[in-house]
C-alpha cells in the first residue's frame, strides 16, 4: 500500500518510508526469555519471545514459544495508516481462534516504557499492561481479560543487533 501522492509518473508506486511511530517499538527487538503465572494460581510457565524487523523497516515480526508447547505462530506488528496506530495480525497452528474470523488483531502503543496491548481495539477488556525497564531489559507486566489472565516477565538475552 502507498501513501497519497507516492506515484512516480516514470517508475509507478514507490513504497513509503517506515512511518516514525515504528521506532517506539525497537525496544521491544531481540531475544527474551519469558517467564509468567496465571493470575489464577496455575502453574508457572517459560518460554522466548523473539522480534526482529523485517527487510525494510515496516514490519516487527514477533514469535512466541512456551517450553513444552508445540504450537507455533507469528506476529506482525506495523503502523496501520487508515486507523494512526500500530497494529498487528497473529496467525498461528491454532488458527483465529474463536473471537476471530481471519487472526488474532491488537492494537500496541509505547509511551515512554508504558506498553500496553489490546486485543481488537483500544476499548477492549482484554489487554496487556506493562512497564519497561530499559536499564534492567526487561518487560514486566500482565495480560487480562474477563475470566482470566497472567502476569509475564520478559528479560532481554540478546538484542538482535
Amino acid at each position: 500500500m502507498t501513501e497519497p501522492g507516492s506515484a512516480d509518473r516514470t517508475s509507478g508506486p514507490r513504497t513509503p518510508e517506515p512511518h516514525p511511530r515504528l521506532r517506539d517499538l525497537d525496544v521491544l527487538a531481540g531475544t527474551w526469555r519469558l517467564e509468567g503465572t496465571d493470575l489464577d494460581g496455575g502453574a508457572p510457565f517459560t518460554g522466548t519471545v523473539t522480534r526482529r524487523w523485517l527487510e525494510g523497516g515496516h514490519f516487527l515480526v514477533q514469535q512466541m514459544r512456551i517450553d513444552g508447547d508445540e504450537r507455533e505462530g507469528a506476529e506482525y506488528i506495523g503502523y496501520d495508516h487508515a486507523q494512526q496506530t500500530l497494529r498487528s495480525m497473529s496467525f498461528s497452528t491454532e488458527g483465529p481462534g474463536p473471537y476471530c474470523s481471519f487472526a488474532l488483531e491488537y492494537i500496541w502503543q509505547v509511551e515512554g516504557d508504558e506498553l500496553t496491548v489490546w486485543h481488537g481495539s483500544k476499548d477492549s477488556p482484554a489487554r496487556f499492561r506493562g512497564t519497561i525497564d530499559r536499564a534492567a531489559g526487561t518487560v514486566d507486566g500482565r495480560w487480562e481479560w474477563p475470566g482470566g489472565g497472567y502476569r509475564a516477565t520478559e528479560t532481554r538475552v540478546d538484542d538482535g543487533g
